[in-house]
């Protein structure tokens, strides 16, 4: 009995569409990338499915001698140290079928933008995830500010205040907020003429979507991803050691005909990812709108 192969089903195999999608993908994320992606290489394809993840306690300061001069019995510090599991436990999938006649007869460019549409419907999810989980996210972090009430120059000053009081580093602090925050941001004087300062010339393309400009000590990104409040939204001032974030299987396209259901062309694109809050300290919800 003869059987379809490689070579007659290359009509049906276009790898092309994979890049599409992983494009798309790559261009709408935003907070995975604003994430501590430092165990990402712990946990590869076939390398299990946790990352225990030891977390070091911040020494608050170091003893003096008594007297100076004079040996006397040291006080020596033993810390219990404890340790973060991060589960690489969820899989996010989009995908779609159609019969063959239907994609033979379809306009090429339709078929382009329902693969484009695989990385941008699994790049929101995940950011998504990220920003709404109450216990991994940024939903998990401490909320000051007031819900659908623009956000305020003191609102920002206690957030970064926070992070300064935690010892954060300088480096890899973002300020993510809703496009009617980053609205808010902009009727705020100092922040607007900061903002408007960071454009002159070249912004950075190395930031990513989203990226509007840098403010005092942090990094600010737009996403129209963010949790909702009761009216509006749950922005979030963080630093990146804040929230670990490690993509097991980055997104990946497979493409098959299905002949038992009738002839139907499948396309389904995937990632396999986790997360865990590590420093729940190192941020603050900010509401807003």
């Amino acid at each position: 009995m003869a059987n379809m192969t490689a070579t007659t089903m290359d009509k049906w195999l276009q790898e092309q569409w994979s890049a599409l999608a992983s494009v798309t993908y790559r261009s709408n994320v935003v907070l995975p990338n604003l994430m501590d992606r430092r165990w990402e290489p712990e946990i590869g394809v076939h390398q299990g499915d946790t990352v225990n993840i030891p977390v070091f306690s911040q020494n608050s300061g170091a003893q003096k001698r008594s007297t100076f001069g004079t040996a006397a019995t040291l006080t020596l510090t033993a810390t219990q140290e404890g340790q973060k599991v991060l589960a690489i436990n969820n899989l996010a999938y989009f995908g779609y079928a159609m019969p063959v006649e239907m994609e033979t007869q379809t306009f090429s460019e339709y078929i382009q933008m329902l693969n484009e549409g695989i990385g941008q419907a699994i790049a929101l999810k995940v950011d998504n995830e990220l920003a709404a989980d109450g216990t991994n996210g940024l939903d998990a972090f401490t909320a000051i500010g007031t819900d659908n009430v623009d956000i305020t120059e003191d609102t920002l000053f206690t957030g970064e205040t926070n992070l300064g009081d935690q010892n954060a580093p300088l480096a890899d602090r973002y300020l993510v907020v809703s496009p009617a925050s980053r609205a808010s941001l902009l009727k705020i004087e100092a922040l607007r003429n900061s903002l408007y300062g960071a454009t002159i010339g070249n912004l950075d393309s190395s930031k990513g979507r989203g990226y509007l400009g840098r403010a005092f000590t942090y990094e600010i990104y737009e996403s129209n991803n963010l949790e909702g409040g009761t009216s509006g939204k749950k922005n979030a001032m963080f630093h990146k050691e804040a929230i670990a974030f490690a993509e097991q299987k980055s997104l990946t396209v497979v493409h098959d005909l299905n002949i038992e259901d009738g002839l139907i062309n499948q396309m389904v694109g995937y990632n396999i990812y986790g997360h865990i809050m590590v420093k729940s300290a190192f941020g603050r919800e900010i509401a807003g709108k």
